[in-house]
């Protein structure tokens, strides 16, 4: 749907610049065509025809310049993806040694015996048993402008331009966020191992992680 957008946008601008050149080439004419008119009436016509033309050229200029600001703002505009929930991790509870009571019979020559409790092994902890916990895997996330998007190295829209993105570009996600210039702004970390910020609209978060 992006892609279709950014073509009939692109259509329309440039439909409105050729209408813009058509007239201003018809006024030219027609201004060249003045001073050769016999009579002042077909002057004035000459004159008139020549602004009007020139109306009409500014004014398809106007449109074209319309849709051209409409194509590039637009991205700016988009909606931004609410931040992953992470998952919490709950506790392993380790299960408390069992105590069994062990008693003796009682003789003639001694008192009777007392009861005393006999401390079986704890059984392995929940630490030792428990299967390894699986590593979580990196979250990525896709370029997704339209055109592409750069990696900056400062979160801001005046940092270091370190590389160009382009559009379907997928990246890793980093722990650094911060917001500037009315944008909130992504660390992350490209294949080649560079590492930097985008803004966090011009990111599709890769789904199931």
């Amino acid at each position: 749907m992006t892609t279709v957008l950014n073509i009939v946008l692109l259509s329309l601008a440039g439909l409105s610049a050729l209408g813009a050149l058509y007239f201003l080439t018809k006024g030219l004419g027609a201004r060249s065509r003045i001073n050769r008119q016999a009579y002042s009436v077909g002057q004035v016509e000459a004159r008139r025809t020549t602004l009007l033309n020139w109306i009409r050229a500014g004014f398809f200029f106007l449109v074209a310049l319309i849709f051209i600001g409409i194509f590039a703002v637009r991205p700016l505009l988009s909606g931004r993806e609410p931040a992953p929930i992470p998952t919490p991790t709950l506790p392993v509870a380790t299960p408390a040694p069992e105590v069994l009571p062990s008693t003796t019979e009682p003789t003639a020559a001694t008192a009777p015996a007392q009861v005393s409790p006999t401390v079986l092994p704890t059984s392995p902890t929940a630490a030792a048993t428990a299967a390894p916990t699986a590593t979580t895997a990196p979250q990525t996330a896709t370029v997704s402008s339209g055109v592409g998007v750069w990696l900056r190295g400062a979160p801001s829209t005046t940092g270091e331009q370190l590389e160009w993105l382009l559009d379907g570009t997928v990246v890793t996600l980093l722990a650094g966020q911060q917001t500037a210039d009315d944008l909130l702004w992504q660390q992350v970390r490209t294949a080649t191992g560079v590492e930097g910020w985008v803004a966090r609209d011009f990111l599709a978060v890769s789904e199931g992680q």
